[in-house]
């Protein structure tokens, strides 16, 4: 088994292995993660993190660091996060076999980086007028709101109808309420 493992790793500088977050393995990282997490030897928050980076990424990568034990023979990988926080986990030597090579470091493959939204984005110039002038755009929707804003202001123009014509044409009628 171990000439297998040797042979598996051969002229490879970097043994990052990974696994789909479907599989076995995932979840037995996720049981190691929060184990560390309950002894407070890791921050949970730095732990939600590597999580989500897992999630985002579909896959749980791993550093297969050696081979221990003759009679209970496993193999110890690390699990690493961006910080360099490491947790030991112990893998069967058949699932580290049927593991995928991963091509570097996650680091180096930009694996941590998530993308974050700071709110900041400027309104396209597609031709989009916006009939409504105050407030602008930008401040009150986001790229997603001000899509569907443009279509539904679109929408209503096409149909040559006033948006609460429009409106009752496609929900049925409009309920208004006057104050005496």
């Amino acid at each position: 088994m171990k000439d297998k493992i040797k042979l598996k790793f051969s002229g490879v500088k970097h043994k990052w292995i990974y696994f789909h977050i479907d599989t076995q393995t995932f979840q037995n990282v996720i049981d190691a993660i929060s184990a560390k997490v309950h002894k407070k030897e890791v921050k949970s928050k730095d732990a939600i993190k590597l999580v989500k980076c897992f999630k985002k990424q579909e896959k749980v990568f791993l550093k297969f660091i050696k081979t221990v034990g003759r009679k209970n023979f496993n193999c110890l990988c690390h699990i690493i996060d961006e910080n360099n926080n490491k947790i030991d986990i112990s893998l069967k030597p058949e699932t580290l076999l049927s593991a995928n090579l991963l091509g570097n470091t996650p680091k180096a493959m930009k694996l941590y980086k998530s993308e974050k939204s700071k709110g900041e984005w400027k309104k396209p110039d597609d031709g989009f007028v916006d009939p409504v002038s105050y407030p602008p755009v930008e401040e009150e929707l986001t790229e997603l709101g001000y899509a569907m804003y443009k279509d539904w202001t679109e929408e209503v123009a096409a149909s040559g109808m006033s948006s609460q014509d429009y409106y009752r044409k496609l929900c049925g009628t409009l309920k208004y309420y006057k104050r005496d």
